[in-house]
């Protein structure tokens, strides 16, 4: 039988589609109070936590890659510097200064004979001033930023034409015997001691500066530091993640983890190899190599100047003081205890040349020797006779000045030589290391990845 059904008055039946559009309202709306759950929850469950800690291992590479590369360009960038820039420039610096040194004390020695000067004086001479042009062109090209470089540069092109036309104009009235010829020697020299060496001598301060700031670039603990600082930080998370997995997983090796650690070890093995490899080769060229080169090219440009003194004081038939007042301090510099060849002694310990240091010293007190002679045949008023001692040994090459000045710029192309290997092994012990730290960051990066990859796809 029927039983019929009451239906249900319009106002009695609830309303669905208010609940209905509430809801899609409510699920419209961002739910910012679910946010922290979800990531509560998500933590809270092993896929989660293995899918953060491959978040970490992308983050973690591209760190760990960054920072090891830009420690290896700054160690880099500062060992080329050093071999192909500012090191050679400064060798540059110091040719010009050593050159228009050579060049006076060439041409004062040689205006003492009168009339026709030797041939080889004369070759001696011009070779020096070719050599300082060619120093000078090449510091024009890369003197860089600094205005005092520039200027120092400027005031040295200006300054060299008029030097020596200065010198050709003494030179052409000494062939002549004619006495004016040592005004013009007077006044090259002059300039030369107050406008064009002084000038020379701050480009060697400013290529100097240089060099220093990239031995301390070259030679810096703290990229060592961030170096090593990181790759220990990377290996240590590594080594917690496997032991998470071995934990969770009851496997005691992942292997592609394994095989990541294995590339991040070699990796700070190598980079910390060839990072102390630079440094100990950067330290190396400076202490056997520019330091020398440096303490010998000062030690030569000095008995240039003491030489080109005497020669002056000769020239003025010992009328003028101020030769023979620096040639006295000249002499101070170069020798005594706290002398420039007492520390060329010292660099020589270093380097294992004391027997050319002491050969040097030698030379040095046979031509302060020498100089006694000649000034007491001078003040006795022996005064050709000194001239001619000084000319004839000059002329014989046997003059002491001359030899001391061979010797030394035999020494300084030894230092330089041994500054040229040591910076090319700092070079290359940093060869292929910007490459390989990119890569094998990746490498480890990726592999870490693969492993973990191999647990999330367990819980699916």
């Amino acid at each position: 039988m029927d039983v019929p059904v009451s239906q249900p008055s319009a106002d009695q039946v609830p309303s669905q589609t208010p609940r209905r559009a509430s809801a899609r309202a409510r699920m419209m709306r961002p739910s910012f109070g679910a946010v922290p759950a979800w990531v509560r929850g998500h933590l809270t469950s092993t896929p989660g936590r293995l899918g953060l800690a491959s978040v970490l291992v992308v983050i973690g590479a591209l760190i760990l890659g960054g920072v090891a590369f830009i420690a290896e360009r700054a160690r880099s960038q500062a060992a080329h510097a050093v071999a192909s820039q500012t090191e050679p420039l400064l060798v540059e610096a110091v040719s010009l200064y050593a050159a228009m040194s050579d060049a006076d004390a060439t041409a004062t020695t040689t205006f003492l004979k009168g009339g026709l000067e030797p041939p080889a004086r004369r070759a001696r001479y011009v070779n020096d001033l070719r050599a300082a042009s060619t120093s000078l062109a090449e510091l024009s090209r890369q003197v860089g930023d600094s205005a005092t470089a520039r200027d120092s540069v400027a005031t040295i092109t200006n300054g060299l034409p008029v030097y020596s036309g200065l010198v050709e104009a003494a030179r052409a009235d000494n062939r002549q015997r004619l006495p004016v010829g040592a005004a013009y020697l007077r006044q090259s020299s002059e300039l030369l001691s107050t406008s064009i060496l002084p000038a020379a001598g701050r480009l060697y301060e400013t290529e100097a500066t240089r060099l220093n700031a990239d031995y301390r670039s070259g030679t810096a603990t703290a990229t060592l530091v961030a170096f090593l600082a990181v790759m220990l930080v990377a290996l240590v998370l590594l080594l917690l993640e496997q032991r998470f997995l071995a934990r969770i997983s009851r496997r005691i090796l992942n292997l592609p983890m394994v095989a990541a650690t294995v590339v991040l070890v070699a990796l700070t093995v190598w980079g910390l190899v060839a990072l102390l490899g630079e440094q100990s080769a950067l330290a190396s060229a400076q202490r056997s190599g520019s330091d020398s080169v440096e303490v010998l090219s000062a030690t030569r440009t000095l008995a240039s100047r003491a030489q080109s003194d005497e020669s002056l004081w000769l020239v003025a038939r010992g009328g003028d003081d101020h030769p023979s007042a620096d040639f006295a301090a000249v002499m101070h510099a170069l020798g005594g205890s706290n002398g420039l060849l007492a520390e060329v002694g010292a660099l020589a310990q270093r380097t294992g040349t004391t027997a050319a240091a002491n050969g040097l010293q030698t030379t040095f007190a046979a031509y302060r020797s020498q100089h006694d002679r000649i000034t007491g045949l001078a003040t006795g008023g022996r005064f050709q006779d000194a001239v001619n001692l000084d000319v004839n040994s000059a002329a014989s090459g046997a003059a002491p000045a001359d030899r001391l000045s061979a010797g030394l710029f035999a020494e300084i192309a030894a230092a330089q030589r041994r500054f040229e290997h040591d910076a090319a092994d700092a070079t290359s012990a940093l060869s292929g290391l910007s490459i390989a730290i990119p890569l094998l960051a990746a490498l480890a990066a990726v592999l870490a990845l693969f492993g973990l990859r191999q647990r999330i796809n367990e819980y699916r």
